[in-house]
């Protein structure tokens, strides 16, 4: 009798189908989880921009008022009372191209948030919805608060 040695064509098709699911299955959720790190990334940076025209207001940085603006894709450090686009004093920071603000509800209707000087009382309250572009459930929401304090809720 003579003893066949190696493997089936069967048993090498089941190994490589196998070893396909596994990659597509960590590929994916390797994407998942990049998103969300952009997303997270994002939204620390926006509110560090708010925290920091707060701050700079607080301790009356130029003797001038800070602020922040929303926009769908971007987020921009000001100074003055009010936002003037192309400034040089502006500080501009664009989200990864995975993200974006699909909300922005402050009262007033405003996309400004401008701090007063000494006390660091925001002009407007209410929140800004960051998502995913590919993924509508994916989102964070940030609270501001008249103190001039923000919150991820």
């Amino acid at each position: 009798m003579q003893s066949k040695k190696g493997f089936s064509l069967l048993e090498l098709i089941i190994v490589i189908s196998i070893s396909m699911i596994l990659g597509v299955i960590s590929i994916s959720t390797f994407y998942s989880v990049s998103e969300q790190q952009s997303l997270e990334k994002d939204v620390n940076y926006a509110i560090a921009l708010v925290e920091k025209a707060r701050l700079q207001t607080v301790n009356a940085k130029s003797n001038s008022q800070f602020g922040v603006r929303f926009a769908s894709s971007s987020v921009t450090l000001f100074q003055g009372s009010s936002y003037v686009a192309g400034s040089s004093t502006n500080t501009m920071f664009n989200f990864s191209p995975k993200v974006e603000i699909s909300a922005i509800n402050l009262s007033g209707g405003t996309q400004n948030l401008v701090f007063e000087l000494i006390t660091g009382k925001a002009n407007a309250t209410g929140t800004v919805t960051f998502r995913l572009k590919t993924n509508q459930n994916a989102s964070t929401t940030v609270i501001m608060y008249k103190t001039g304090l923000v919150e991820i809720q």
